[in-house]
């Protein structure tokens, strides 16, 4: 494919050579780059990829795309780079073959999305794509919308914070939404393998950043928005917060919102489609009623209707039926037929959302991917329906994100649960005795007790032989996650398995 072609719907300046350069991949990390690449060099957060443009020079790349203010300052301090094989920029000493050809544009996050939807000829085209947005309820949602239009006959691909699947064949997921070239990617492949849907889940990082720019969206739906993702390295306050999440809904052709959500409104105010509302509480265009919560040795689930017919999650929880109903909304848009959509729901398991835990102890083991004050309140709420002996959870929270978040879970656990062990998580590069130290202060603004245990296993280990008959035990925050990120390195931690390891033990 000739350059000019990536960029037919993008602004963009020949700052050197020739647009029809021969472009045979694109890549956004210089490692990636192969001969014949373009090159994109994006400006992060903690590196820049204008700093790799030699490194991609040598890798093969026949050209870059820069930002334009980068090109400006380098130009306006060294001229015409082109006349010259070897410069000094703004970014340190360049070493460009004259053959290279180099493109500028305003932002290069936005131009990807495109220049990427063009390589990979426009895939979204060629499929019905439903992206959900929210700050809980996106992957169970996700889950429950592919497995029902499955069971429907219909092969569809997913993309969220477990899988990214096509098929038979599972990617185990790097973020919640992939990079624009890695989406584009991923479509182009459901398409050619004969998909007609694509399910992905849209994170309101992942919209700030461009990666869904060029997808034409044919469903869009917001689950609800709750305080989580505020901090220096995300997003600044609420109001941005739920800024980004909007963008969905002025991108796609039909939305579906949780009118009961307080930012409902703040949600759909600018729009461009047409709307359908769900509720659990409300009149709305699509209502549930009669919410009841059961627990069949051990096997947790809800019962509900929605506009009067009768279904059954395989959940539990106000929160399960919530994500039930927009799943159910989602495919009545598309004809599904009731029984189908009935009889799914009944057997959909999402792993590490709210999964039991066989044992013979006697008490209930729950994993949940609870991670922010938000989730982890609606699963302790909801287990204390339940009316457990004691109510017990285990959970820690990441390095590298909000201290705010860390204070907010420390009160909800002290407030909701009858014993907390504070423990680490993914620390990243802090040290996980300081964040479970802010987890404390949320802590003892409450009256809950509580025991802080460095070492999640040891902590695990601690809490499961606690545990008594009649108990609900809750390991929350790893879910699906299979490691523990620390100092740069993912170190294998199976909760599911250690669980079972550790169960094995006390028997």
């Amino acid at each position: 494919m000739i350059l000019k072609a990536l960029f037919e719907r993008i602004p963009a300046v020949l700052c050197q050579g020739s647009w029809d350069t021969d472009i045979a991949s694109i890549a956004m990390c210089s490692k990636e780059v192969t001969n014949n690449s373009l090159f994109i060099c994006i400006k992060g957060m903690e590196q820049d990829g204008h700093q790799y443009i030699q490194e991609a020079a040598e890798r093969g790349a026949a050209a870059c795309l820069v930002e334009e203010a980068f090109w400006k300052k380098s130009a306006s301090v060294h001229g015409n780079l082109k006349q010259a094989e070897k410069k000094t920029s703004a970014y340190g000493e360049l070493k460009l073959p004259e053959q290279m050809t180099i493109v500028s544009v305003q932002n290069t996050r936005e131009a990807a999305a495109w220049a990427a939807a063009a390589f990979y000829r426009y895939p979204s085209k060629e499929l019905k794509v439903i992206g959900i947005t929210g700050t809980k309820g996106k992957t169970s949602t996700t889950f429950m919308i592919r497995d029902i239009l499955e069971a429907a006959g219909y092969k569809t691909g997913l993309l969220g914070t477990i899988d990214y699947e096509i098929g038979e064949e599972k990617k185990r997921a790097e973020r919640t939404t992939p990079e624009a070239i890695d989406i584009q990617r991923y479509l182009r492949k459901m398409a050619d393998s004969g998909c007609r849907f694509a399910v992905m889940e849209v994170s309101s990082q992942g919209l700030k950043l461009h990666r869904s720019d060029s997808i034409l969206f044919d469903v869009g739906v917001f689950t609800n928005l709750g305080r989580d993702h505020i901090g220096p390295k995300e997003h600044k306050d609420m109001a941005e917060y739920a800024h980004y999440k909007s963008l969905l809904f002025q991108k796609c052709c039909f939305g579906i919102g949780n009118i009961d959500d307080p930012y409902y409104r703040e949600i759909f105010k600018d729009a461009s489609c047409q709307v359908c509302t769900y509720s659990c509480r409300q009149k709305a265009d699509v209502q549930a009623s009669d919410i009841m919560l059961v627990n069949r040795n051990g096997q947790l689930g809800t019962f509900f209707k929605v506009n009067g017919e009768e279904y059954a999650v395989s959940a539990p929880g106000e929160f399960s039926v919530y994500n039930a109903v927009a799943a159910i909304t989602v495919c009545r848009h598309y004809g599904i037929d009731q029984e189908i959509i009935r009889k799914a729901l009944k057997t959909i398991r999402v792993p590490g959302r709210v999964e039991v835990i066989d044992n013979d102890r006697g008490y209930l083991l729950l994993i949940d991917y609870a991670h922010n004050a938000m989730s982890l309140k609606n699963i302790l709420e909801t287990m204390r329906r339940y009316h457990p002996r004691q109510l017990w959870v285990l959970f820690g929270c990441g390095g590298g994100r909000s201290a705010a978040r860390r204070r907010e879970m420390g009160c909800v656990a002290g407030k909701y649960a009858d014993f907390t062990v504070i423990t680490s998580d993914n620390p990243r590069y802090e040290e996980p005795e300081r964040i479970m130290q802010t987890i404390e202060e949320g802590m003892k603004e409450t009256k809950g007790q509580y025991q802080m245990m460095v070492d999640r296993k040891e902590a695990m280990r601690f809490m499961l032989a606690q545990g008594r008959p009649g108990d609900i035990l809750i390991l929350a925050g790893k879910g699906h996650e299979q490691y523990q990120e620390i100092k740069g390195d993912y170190l294998p931690f199976n909760e599911r398995k250690i669980a079972q390891e550790i169960l094995a033990d006390l028997d």
